[in-house]
C-alpha cells in the first residue's frame, strides 16, 4: 500500500507541474494567435521540459503527458491553418531539430512532422526516417 506521505508527495509535484503546463500553453496559445510562431515554439518547449523528470510515479507522469499531448493539439491546428494559407513548413521542421533538448525536440519534430506529412508536403517515409535518425 502507498504511503500517505508519497502519495501526497506525488499530488503536490503532480499540481506544480501541471500549473507550470497551463501556463506556457496559454502563453503559447496567446504567441499562436498573435502570429508569434517563434515564442509559441518556446513557450511549447517549456511546456514539454516538464517531462524531464523522475519524480513522478507513472501514474502522475501520464497524467502530465496526457495535458502536453493536449495542448500540443493547439500547435497541430495551427500548423495545418498556416500550411492552408500557403505557408510551407520545411523551414519550420529544420529550426526544430535545434532545440535545445532533446524531449522538446522530438515532441516538436513529431507534432511539425505529423502535420508536414497530413500536408503532404514531404513523403511520409522520408519524414519518419528522419524522426528515427
Amino acid at each position: 500500500m502507498a504511503d500517505p506521505a508519497d502519495t501526497e508527495r506525488q499530488k503536490k509535484l503532480l499540481k506544480e507541474a501541471q500549473a507550470v503546463v497551463a501556463r506556457a500553453a496559454f502563453d503559447m496559445k496567446r504567441a499562436l494567435d498573435q502570429e508569434l510562431l517563434m515564442d509559441a515554439l518556446k513557450h511549447a518547449s517549456t511546456m514539454l521540459l516538464e517531462l524531464r523528470t523522475s519524480l513522478l510515479n507513472p501514474p502522475s507522469y501520464y497524467e502530465l503527458y496526457i495535458q502536453i499531448t493536449d495542448e500540443l493539439r493547439a500547435l497541430e491546428m495551427h500548423l495545418l491553418d498556416e500550411h492552408r494559407r500557403g505557408k510551407s513548413l520545411a523551414d519550420l521542421y529544420e529550426l526544430v531539430q535545434y532545440a535545445g533538448n532533446i524531449l522538446p525536440r522530438l515532441y516538436l519534430l513529431i507534432t511539425v512532422g505529423s502535420v508536414f506529412i497530413k500536408t503532404h508536403e514531404a513523403p511520409a517515409q522520408d519524414i519518419l526516417r528522419d524522426l528515427v535518425e
